[in-house]
């Protein structure tokens, strides 16, 4: 009864890196949404419920701490992984407060921000042994 597919929402405003992301997923069976901004990936939320969103920070309107917090009020189970080419300790403090499950910094390698996402869900479907 377990799920195959992860469900995941890509929230990021350099079409580029969006693509890359989305490709690699798509390549092993998740199930991809892109938004470019906080907004867009807010209102996707009504018609797809994801696993995990990859939350840009620095995104025009809407930076991805407020994005975070919305997502929290929408839902409170829906993992997210914040991801910044600014990253700080500060930066990753709050973002790890607001509820994110993890934090990377740009440049990221699509292979191992997969491997995060694989752990994370799996920590879920596991009482949250991973952190």
């Amino acid at each position: 009864m377990t799920k195959s597919v992860l469900n995941v929402l890509i929230i990021e405003d350099e079409p580029i890196l969006a693509k890359n992301i989305c490709a690699y997923l798509v390549r092993y069976g998740y199930e991809v949404r892109l938004a470019a901004t906080a907004e867009a990936g807010l209102s996707e939320l009504k018609n797809f419920r994801p696993d995990v969103i990859v939350l840009d920070y620095n995104l025009p309107g809407m930076n991805g701490l407020e994005a975070l917090y919305k997502i929290r009020a929408i839902d409170c189970q829906i993992k997210v992984v914040m991801m910044t080419a600014h990253g700080s300790a500060d930066l990753a403090a709050k973002t790890m407060q607001a509820g994110a499950s993890d934090f990377v910094t740009k440049p990221i390698s699509v292979a191992n921000l997969k491997l995060k996402l694989d752990g994370i869900v799996i920590g879920a479907c596991s009482d949250h042994e991973l952190s």
